[in-house]
Order: structure tokens, then C-alpha cells, then sequence
């Protein structure tokens, strides 16, 4: 009999230990998170102050073999970052402002260059994921051309002669980001990706960034 006491008593003792041990892990990883997400909202607050610009010109011959030349500016930022937990809603702004004209071929060698007028495209973002699908291994920093601007067209920039930008990326293995696209007010894309970019104004903050990124998916993904 005592020594059945016994066992049962030794058993209620392990029972709270174990219970107070998991409670503690709990809430030593809510409290890494809760730095984690703290550290990470408080960097992509000062980002969205910034953006990045990109000053442009660009020419191609047209489907109709006639040239086309424009010159603009590029505008692209966060404009809006919110964290709940471990999940993410991120908004991205392209504005692309910009105006040109076209080389119309006439008889005897003649060129009737008609201006486009002042034209504005207006691209939108939105996307939702948790931190905690994302690959921290797979978030780094790059370079590379906003997909607005043609790489397949002739274009030069003030800011980066080859137009490049600072972006950081993000990657979900399984396809768990949601992605949605709207242009000038019209949503043309909903959909489930792998991997997307968020702009950032330099490669240096790039780089802070992708730390950030992958404590918080690392933080995140122990809770999972």
C-alpha cells in the first residue's frame, strides 16, 4: 500500500514538473516572439517612410515596327505592414508615373512623332502568409529590375544605369503565401505563390532585413 502511495505521489510530482516545465518553454517562446515580431515591425515602420525611385527612359520597336520611347519615374514602397502573431498582411505600392511618344513611318521617308501625353500606372500588391511556412534559409537580399520596366526593352536609369533595385525575398516551400495583384483599381491576379519581394531602400537595410525576417521565422517556426 505505501509503496503504491508512494508511486502515485512520485507520478503527481513528475505530472507538475512536466506541466511546469512546458509552461515555462510556452512562455519563454511567446516572449522570443514577442521580441522577434517587436524588433521586426519597428524595422518596416521606418521602411515605409522611404521606398525607392527609380528615374527612367526606355525605347522598343512596337508590333507594328514603329519606335516608342518613354521617359518616367518609378515609385515603389511598403505601404502597409501589420503582424499578428506569427501572421503577416503586407501591401506593396508601384507607381509608375510617365509619358512618351511614337514614331510613325510616313511616305518619303517621313516621321510623325505622336506624344502619348502624361500616362500613370498603379500597381498593388497584397499578401498574406505566416511566418512561421516560410524557409529562413530561403530569405536573402538581391538586385534586380522592377518588373514594371521591360528588360527586354532599352532602358537606362538616373539612380542605377541598369535600373536595378534592392529587394528582399522571401520563400514558402509548400505555396502558402496568398497573393493578390490590382492594377489601376482592377484586381487581375489571386493566387497561392512560393516566393515573393518585398522593396527596401538600399542593400545594406536589404540585408538587416533578411536577419530580421529569419529570427522571427525561426522563433515561429519552433512554436509550430
Amino acid at each position: 500500500m505505501n509503496s503504491a502511495m508512494g508511486n502515485f505521489v512520485w507520478l503527481r510530482r513528475a505530472l507538475f514538473v512536466f506541466l511546469i516545465t512546458a509552461q515555462v518553454s510556452r512562455t519563454n517562446l511567446y516572449s522570443q516572439m514577442s521580441s522577434e515580431g517587436g524588433a521586426l515591425l519597428e524595422f518596416i515602420a521606418s521602411e515605409q517612410q522611404h521606398g525607392s525611385v527609380l528615374t527612367y527612359s526606355q525605347s522598343y520597336i512596337d508590333d507594328e515596327h514603329e519606335r516608342v520611347s518613354y521617359t518616367g519615374t518609378l515609385y515603389t514602397g511598403i505601404q502597409l505592414f501589420k503582424l499578428d502573431g506569427c501572421k503577416v498582411m503586407a501591401r506593396i505600392a508601384v507607381e509608375d508615373r510617365f509619358s512618351g511618344a511614337t514614331e510613325h513611318k510616313g511616305g518619303f521617308g517621313r516621321v510623325r512623332t505622336e506624344p502619348t501625353g502624361y500616362l500613370t500606372d498603379d500597381t498593388v500588391y497584397e499578401y498574406r502568409f505566416s511566418l512561421g511556412e516560410l524557409n529562413a534559409e530561403g530569405i536573402h537580399d538581391l538586385r534586380a529590375v522592377p518588373a514594371q520596366l521591360n528588360i527586354n526593352t532599352s532602358v537606362r536609369c538616373e539612380e542605377d544605369r541598369s535600373c536595378n533595385l534592392s529587394w528582399l525575398r522571401l520563400m514558402a516551400p509548400h505555396g502558402e503565401i496568398a497573393e493578390t495583384r490590382t492594377v489601376n483599381g482592377i484586381q487581375d491576379k489571386d493566387s497561392k505563390v512560393t516566393s515573393i519581394v518585398l522593396p527596401m531602400m538600399s542593400p545594406e537595410i536589404a540585408g538587416q532585413a533578411a536577419k530580421l525576417f529569419s529570427g522571427a521565422v525561426r522563433a515561429c517556426s519552433a512554436g509550430n
